[in-house]
């Protein structure tokens, strides 16, 4: 992990919902009753890579809403 760096994830309207740190691991809930797990790295205050994909937090929030998926800090 990576000198105090956190992940703040949001919902796709932007409001804060848990933090991570550089390195840390959410939990992926599906729709079908499966779950995973996804490592995120810290790119800057609005940007994360999750799960080996450069995402926008807001962006991976409307992705994860319009597939049904939901996510915490692991």
């Amino acid at each position: 992990m990576n000198g105090g760096r956190q992940i703040c994830f949001t919902d796709s309207k932007g409001k804060a919902l848990f933090s991570i740190p550089d390195g840390g691991i959410i939990r992926l809930f599906y729709g079908n009753g499966e779950d995973g797990f996804a490592l995120c790295r810290y790119l800057d205050e609005t940007h994360a890579r999750i799960d080996g994909v450069d995402y926008l937090i807001r962006e991976f929030a409307q992705r994860m809403e319009r597939n049904g998926i939901s996510y915490a800090a692991a």
